[in-house]
């Protein structure tokens, strides 16, 4: 078949990742007898009680979210390594995953074990992956309810080329996904983009109003598939507003530049390594989810931090945490980033699914069988942080388809140079935003 015609079937998938907020309260009735004229006396009483709930995994899933994590760093430093002239990144692999789990339930043979392999699933098959993703989509979302975090997904096949879903595909969107599934004529552009955008600035909260322009979308594509995540989350205790002043950043150049710097005193959890000081910031009703930021001690970098990130070195991170009084400055800041994943996936051992000779992805359309592969995947992702908290998205888009020490009791955390973050619900261990903040 001539490459023009197999340029034709190329899929397209979108992943988009953003936010949201819940609060409960219970009341009761008093049923004391009261005074013919007295107003009955309503006695309220308030839970107070965080209503934190973890997410139950199997321990193949445990397993999986182990490995998961060691993708994660993976992908951030593959891309971190890509990226040009030290610009500050944030990207979510947790997104990454979903989109190559809904991808991998199309896909057969060779591509789908470089996939699950690449997700850190080793030999696990496609329903395996599902079990997965469905229970981090359906429970996540319950683990803090000060906490704000939703998940949608649709699909929507390209109505001009009479695209119809497989039925185990179908089947498998709406059951581990909760999918909605459209058909859109992609020949209409302006009336195709301005759904599918809009779907992506809602889900997203505005943060990100468009995930594909013009030129982006071909007429003979044959799917969009979509995925949003939406994160927003108040800090613990939060920062003073009075308390920020303008203050001196160095960059990893050297230069100097005047950004907020937020700031307090605080028992707070924090770590120490041969890279690193590791302050963790709590979220929420503060046990399931946070922040860690990682600041490199005096003659280390970012880079340093960042090439020595695995499954094992986080869990002994973790581990290292003692409860000082910290004096804790942090830039107040935001951070957009765009990247190629083409690239950085393929290096990561799952090429084949971007090559057109050699994708295996017979598994979507029932009648469209032969000739996907994924011609375009990239992210999108934004993050505000400020003395509330903080409020981070990603949309993702495929086309084609301790040692015992002496430890101090006051210590001083002072990210005035750049530094690593990771944003991680706890109770799984899955690492939901990861990045750098150099400054600009």
């Amino acid at each position: 078949m001539k490459k023009g015609i197999l340029m034709k079937w190329m899929l397209m998938f979108v992943l988009v990742a953003g936010t949201g907020v819940m609060m409960t309260a219970c009341s009761s009735d008093d049923d004391e007898t009261t005074e013919p004229n007295e107003k009955p006396r309503k006695e309220e009483v308030i839970d107070m009680l965080p209503q934190t709930r973890a997410v139950e995994l199997t321990e193949e899933q445990r397993s999986f979210a182990k490995q998961n994590t060691d993708f994660s760093f993976n992908l951030f430093r593959t891309i971190s390594q890509m990226s040009e002239g030290k610009r500050s990144i944030i990207i979510s692999p947790i997104s990454v995953t979903y989109l190559l789990g809904m991808l991998n339930d199309g896909a057969a043979g060779n591509t789908g074990k470089e996939i699950t392999s690449l997700l850190g699933f080793g030999e696990g098959n496609s329903k395996a992956v599902n079990e997965f993703c469905k229970k981090l989509i359906e429970d996540a979302p319950k683990t803090d309810p000060s906490v704000m975090l939703s998940i949608a997904n649709t699909v929507i096949g390209n109505k001009d080329r009479d695209v119809k879903f497989a039925s185990q595909f179908q089947k498998n969107m709406i059951d581990y996904y909760h999918a909605e599934l459209n058909s859109l004529g992609f020949s209409d552009k302006k009336g195709t983009l301005n759904q599918v955008n809009g779907w992506c600035n809602k889900h997203t909260d505005g943060m990100i109003p468009e995930i594909l322009s013009e030129n982006e979308l071909s007429n003979d594509a044959l799917l969009l598939l979509m995925n949003a995540i939406c994160f927003k989350a108040t800090w613990t205790d939060k920062f003073d507003p009075e308390d920020t002043r303008d203050e001196t950043f160095t960059t990893n150049d050297g230069q100097q530049k005047t950004i907020p710097m937020m700031h307090r005193k605080a028992h707070a959890r924090y770590g120490e390594n041969d890279d690193c000081s590791i302050l963790y910031l709590p979220y929420g009703s503060g046990d399931l989810w946070s922040m860690r930021v990682l600041l490199p001690k005096e003659g280390k970098t970012v880079d340093d931090i960042i090439n020595n990130l695995n499954a094992e070195s986080w869990k002994h991170i973790k581990e290292s945490f003692w409860t000082p009084i910290v004096d804790i400055k942090m830039p107040r800041f935001t951070t957009e980033f765009e990247t190629d994943l083409t690239r950085p996936l393929a290096d990561m051992g799952a090429p084949s699914m971007f090559d057109m000779d050699k994708a295996q992805l017979p598994n979507i359309c029932s009648n469209y069988t032969k000739g996907f592969f994924v011609g375009l995947m990239k992210q999108k992702a934004a993050i505000e942080v400020n003395e509330e908290g903080t409020k981070t998205t990603a949309v993702t888009v495929a086309g084609g388809v301790t040692a015992n020490v002496e430890r101090p009791m006051n210590v001083d955390f002072h990210a005035d140079r750049p530094f690593v973050y990771v944003i991680q619900e706890l109770s799984t261990g899955v690492v939901f935003f990861v990045g750098v903040y150099y400054g600009k």
